[in-house]
């Protein structure tokens, strides 16, 4: 199990690293705001200024539409989604902050060669690791960066608390992607929960 998560946390981090870079992707840096002006993603203390981000108004699609589109971001996570039964819950109307990890964040956790291999590997993990593992990864209520990069620590629906720390630690992405039911930040490493 130790060994699954510790491949699962290097995977993480790897992919997000490089699965960003699509000009076509809906988390491509030309193609959604980043983190607000003033802050950092080194310093998540750093001020913003207030209300500065378009994901403040809904988008058009669900977070699962986010994260099942066909341009190769979130290939492992969906597969995770879809085997641990999240899909319904993400694809409802109840608003959620989802801390998305990119394919190269699973396959760097998981320790896989490639993204094929990560799926596998997430396809075979006991589903009720997976589901504690990303609902690890979901907060409620529709937080933008700033709000994110201002709270101390933030109850995850998985019972667990996630600290501002462990969050920097995983590295930010893309943030304030606007989906009709929340936001989605891309994070670059797999979160694991600590129990």
């Amino acid at each position: 199990m130790t060994k699954i998560l510790t491949a699962f946390s290097l995977a993480a981090l790897s992919f997000s690293v490089t699965a960003c870079g699509s000009a076509n992707s809906p988390v491509s840096p030309t193609s959604v705001a980043n983190i607000p002006a003033g802050t950092n993603d080194r310093n998540p203390t750093a001020s913003a200024r207030p209300n500065s981000s378009p994901a403040a108004k809904p988008g058009s699609l669900t977070i699962v539409g986010i994260v099942t589109q066909d341009d190769g971001e979130f290939d492992v996570l969906q597969a995770a989604v879809i085997r641990a039964g999240l899909v319904d819950a993400l694809n409802g109307s109840t608003q959620y902050t989802v801390f998305a990890p990119t394919d190269l964040a699973f396959v760097t956790t998981l320790g896989a060669a490639d993204e094929a291999a990560a799926i596998a590997a997430v396809n075979s993990m006991p589903s009720e690791t997976l589901t504690d593992i990303l609902l690890f990864h979901v907060t409620e209520g529709r937080r933008i960066s700033r709000s994110v990069l201002a709270a101390p620590s933030y109850h995850m629906l998985n019972g667990a608390t996630l600290t501002r720390a462990q969050l920097s630690a995983a590295g930010l992405g893309p943030t304030d992607i606007s989906a009709v039911n929340g936001i989605v930040h891309v994070i670059n490493a797999v979160l694991l929960p600590s129990r």
